[in-house]
């Protein structure tokens, strides 16, 4: 497929990224979850999914960022492929919330994404 990305550059890989995106990026700010996106017009959208040592030990770190990995996929192409790097921040009370808990909050802060 010509002009296809790969999903390995779909994410946010290297320090600098994350530092622009924290630095430049719009905060939004749920009970489960912070979504800190920026619009980069020049570039496809790229995504990470980030969980503290604050969420608990590594089991409910990594349970939380399976989950917000798994709602994100979920969510529509339209919206998820659009040209926004965007960090996920999950926080305690997504380790040991539901799926469809977690999957709700993520559209609701998407819908209140800065376009």
């Amino acid at each position: 497929m010509p002009g296809a990305v790969r999903p390995r550059d779909r994410r946010l890989h290297q320090g600098w990224q994350f530092r622009e995106v924290y630095q430049s990026g719009k905060s939004i700010h749920g009970s489960l979850m912070t979504l800190v996106s920026m619009p980069r017009s020049s570039d496809h959208g790229r995504t990470a999914f980030v969980a503290s040592r604050r969420v608990g030990p590594a089991v409910r770190r990594n349970r939380a960022k399976r989950l917000l990995k798994e709602a994100f996929r979920k969510v529509s192409p339209g919206v998820r492929d659009r040209a926004t790097w965007r960090v996920w921040i999950a926080r305690s009370a997504c380790s040991i919330a539901t799926f469809e808990n977690v999957s709700a909050e993520m559209n609701d802060l998407l819908r209140r994404e800065p376009a």
